[in-house]
């Protein structure tokens, strides 16, 4: 089968490469799966470029977590999925799972169904991005009319983080570029503002929780009050982290994502629900996977980059 592979580090084009390997086979408790999308990640490329663990996500030279496809066959003791079932994971996070490839193995208790709502590339390109989400809310006690502040909305985790916040009754309260916000509104949030205004950010009332998806950003001060729970996705220094209580932030925390298959489970609920739909900024082949990696590194993506494996197993 056709997998890639890192040479070491270094920029995208210079070190991914496609090679033939033998096809996994599935152990105890796993599934063998046709691999028909994957979805790539800010991680992806972070990894790929340093070729070294990030603390405790697991560096491979075949790397991939985020999978759809349709089942080829289940090892001992996988009784809940059959040939031809169409599945999505995200595989084995934080540890090396090797899913950009044309068959991956894949734990049975990180698998999910794919929604009937859902095409193969969008499953594929939401486990990471939907589970960070979910994740960062449940983290934050998000509940029904509270008032939720995602900023980063029209990226991959902030896109799905506005849709599951907005299904759990949450007002929210969203920053993107103005060319976004049409966008943001029509996935549920009730007032978005431009991350670059300074007067709008001023304007943002109090609210119950902050999700943060983006890097060096801090909510507005009068947005964050005694009790405001705020999560991030990204570094949180204790610098930051001290400022955040000082204003009255509880809890102030960086949330790692881990892989869920009853969790995905319940965000293909929505899905089939029309309370969750996955925008995919782009697809590329699995031979495009460097011009891939570089669309993610722009830092323009809205929503979701996605590698397509085979069309539509």
């Amino acid at each position: 089968m056709r997998s890639v592979k890192y040479s070491g580090a270094g920029a995208a084009s210079e070190v991914i490469a496609l090679d033939d390997v033998a096809a996994p086979e599935p152990g105890e408790g796993e599934v063998l799966v046709k691999v028909g999308a994957v979805g790539l990640n800010p991680v992806d490329v972070k990894i790929r470029a340093a070729a070294h663990d990030f603390g405790v996500i697991r560096y491979s030279d075949r790397p991939g977590w985020d999978v759809a496809g349709v089942v080829a066959a289940v090892g001992p003791g996988v009784q809940r999925w059959a040939e031809g079932d169409r599945v999505f994971a995200l595989a084995a996070f934080p540890d090396a799972a090797h899913t950009l490839a044309e068959y991956a193995v894949v734990a049975d208790a990180d698998l999910a169904a794919v929604p009937d709502a859902w095409s193969t590339a969008e499953a594929g390109a939401a486990p990471l991005a939907a589970l960070t989400a979910w994740q960062a809310l449940e983290a934050a006690g998000v509940r029904e009319g509270q008032r939720v502040l995602v900023l980063g909305a029209a990226g991959g985790v902030g896109h799905l983080a506005v849709q599951l916040a907005h299904a759990r009754g949450a007002k929210v309260v969203a920053t993107a570029s103005p060319a976004k916000h049409d966008l943001v509104r029509d996935w549920g949030a009730a007032e978005v503002v431009d991350y670059r205004d300074d007067e709008a950010l001023a304007a943002v009332e109090p609210v119950d929780a902050v999700i943060i998806t983006v890097d060096d950003t801090l909510p507005p001060r009068q947005a964050v009050v005694d009790g405001t729970a705020v999560i991030t996705i990204t570094g949180l220094t204790e610098e930051v982290a001290q400022r955040l209580g000082s204003w009255g932030a509880s809890p102030v925390s960086r949330i790692l994502v881990k892989a869920d298959g009853a969790q995905l489970a319940r965000i293909a609920e929505l899905a089939d629900g029309g309370d969750v739909v996955v925008h995919l900024d782009s697809r590329f082949g699995l031979d495009e996977l460097a011009r891939a990696q570089e669309r993610v590194e722009s830092g323009r993506v809205t929503g979701k980059v996605v590698v397509i494996v085979v069309p539509e197993v």
